[in-house]
């Protein structure tokens, strides 16, 4: 693992680089060590197809929380064989049954967060497809950011942090990259069907996410503790 200093002289040699060349230095960089996490409703298909252009051997986990979209399930399978991923699907120990309903903070914490947790105990590097123009919470996402679970550091990479919506679809189209098809339905962020509607025009990004509840986050990227001393940005 990089110390905090390394992961500062990092970010400032990555600054401005490609999605790209930001891959490959990670994967390069932790061998076996490094995944990605994609819900292939969004963004991550970008990082996807480029890992399957430099290293096919990288894991790219899916949180199956058994509540998906049937389309979600249909395309990540797709995806997974035309591009020859090695797909991990991480799932949740326990059936909590329909705890959205009552309590959609500890439905993703079971379902997604614990998973996650689990499975990122054997890498030092995760990397993600969170972009600052998703949304309020997101805008100070950097590109490296030094992080802990429980005490353990890891590195979160984020290659499209400084990118914009439509920086992802110019990628998609010039690069014939399938995509999810209810993006074609208004949805603009998809996760669980019970927590996910389509978004009216002028709305975030995520807006359609949780709608109503308050809930901006499912927890996945606010369950490690960020050292903000040790995260600098990376720019465009």
């Amino acid at each position: 693992m990089l110390s905090p200093g390394e992961v500062r002289e990092r970010a400032r040699a990555l600054r401005g680089a490609e999605p790209e060349t930001v891959l490959t230095w990670v994967v390069g960089a932790f061998p076996g060590k490094a995944a990605l996490t994609v819900s292939f409703g969004g963004g991550g298909v970008v990082l996807a197809h480029l890992i399957s252009r430099i290293d096919r051997a990288v894991p790219v986990m899916f949180l199956d929380t058994g509540f998906h979209f049937p389309e979600t399930y249909a395309f990540k399978q797709r995806f997974r064989e035309q591009y020859g991923l090695n797909l991990v699907e991480l799932r949740p120990l326990t059936d909590p049954g329909p705890l959205y309903r009552t309590d959609p903070d500890r439905c993703c914490w079971i379902r997604k967060v614990q998973p996650l947790e689990r499975a990122l105990a054997a890498f030092d590097a995760w990397i993600s497809a969170v972009r600052q123009d998703q949304s309020a919470t997101r805008s100070t996402t950097e590109l490296l950011e030094y992080h802990e679970i429980a005490g353990r550091p890891i590195l979160k990479v984020f290659p499209l942090a400084r990118w914009s919506r439509a920086d992802v679809w110019r990628y998609i189209r010039e690069n014939g990259i399938p995509y999810h098809p209810l993006l074609d339905q208004g949805y603009t962020s998809i996760g669980c069907w019970p927590c996910t509607r389509p978004t009216a025009p002028g709305e975030p990004e995520r807006a359609g996410r949780w709608s109503g509840t308050g809930k901006t986050e499912c927890g996945l990227h606010t369950f490690t503790v960020k050292r903000e001393a040790d995260a600098v940005s990376g720019e465009r």
